[in-house]
């Protein structure tokens, strides 16, 4: 109980009363995350406080159609993600991250899914419901390789990008060094020129288009993670929304068909999200804290 006693009186009750939620779901509770978990990791989330739909209101992520529809959109993407990939790729998880895994370990956690697509969430069994941009693979054949090969081919193809990242670690809004204006699906703002970027065709086919394993605005969720996020809700007491507007329909559904199969949800958000009507326990305040408090707590009662 040491470290309770370092948290406001307010983040105790907080405490408290999540972990009375998890207890009484038995060990069949659902997680859903979205961006608001990782923030504390330096990756940027979308709606919170400082997300970027509120720093740049014109902010537009880009379409599935859009990136299929020209070779100058795919510069403008690829060109842009190369640079800020880096940003994503040192991440790490943090308490809130380190909490999450320490109650899925404990059986607290029956399923856990993620909106996020940074891979900082460790572990079997996770549903990545908008995919990992730590992956690459082709539209035509499914060929896929890791990101890591993927920088480095990119870097090979694009020696004056990389003597340029060299020359200008703080050139404006591409700051490469800072990358305060990284995306949460590791694009970023860049002065480069794009119209000389080069990226290759898929090595395996010869033809195809190479794509980030993630889902674009535009896209479906691919059926298999769909369906599994459905057993998890349909094996479920509760659910659990951990930093997420549930603003996605994806996501949102799943408080949906928690409700309608009579579960009681919970969230921990600092702000509105879209299921506020139908939530039976709101909590707003910042995760790690919380999470933190509350694994301290369960793993107490971990014979449950």
């Amino acid at each position: 109980m040491a470290a309770l006693l370092l948290k406001t009186p307010q983040t105790q009750k907080y405490v408290v009363q999540l972990a009375e939620f998890i207890k009484r779901a038995e060990g069949h509770l659902t997680v859903l995350t979205g961006a608001g978990i990782s923030t504390d990791s330096g990756v940027p989330d979308y709606r919170g406080p400082r997300g970027i739909y509120v720093k740049n209101k014109d902010y537009r992520p880009i379409r599935f159609q859009e990136f299929i529809s020209a070779h100058s959109i795919r510069q403008r993407y690829w060109s842009r993600s190369f640079l800020g990939f880096p940003r994503i790729m040192r991440a790490r998880p943090n308490r809130s991250h380190h909490a999450v895994h320490g109650l899925q370990e404990e059986e607290w956690i029956s399923g856990l899914i993620t909106q996020n697509v940074d891979g900082l969430h460790r572990g079997e069994g996770i549903v990545e419901m908008h995919g990992t941009l730590h992956k690459v693979h082709c539209l035509s054949c499914k060929h896929t390789i890791s990101r890591a090969d993927w920088q480095q081919t990119i870097a090979d193809l694009n020696p004056e990008l990389v003597d340029w990242v060299r020359r200008n670690p703080n050139a404006g809004e591409g700051d490469v060094a800072s990358s305060t204006a990284v995306r949460p699906d590791g694009d970023i703002e860049t002065a480069w020129d794009y119209s000389r970027f080069e990226y290759p065709h898929c090595e395996s086919c010869g033809t195809g288009m190479y794509k980030p394993s993630v889902i674009f605005f535009g896209e479906n969720i691919a059926p298999e993670s769909r369906d599994q996020t459905f057993r998890f809700i349909d094996d479920s007491q509760a659910l659990l929304c951990i930093g997420t507007s549930l603003q996605v329909y994806s996501a949102y559904r799943l408080a949906l068909r928690a409700k309608a199969a009579g579960q009681p949800v919970a969230v921990l958000s600092l702000g509105e999200t879209r299921a506020d009507p139908l939530v039976d326990l709101k909590i707003m305040d910042g995760c790690s804290d919380v999470l933190e408090g509350v694994r301290e707590q369960l793993c107490k009662h971990s014979s449950h």
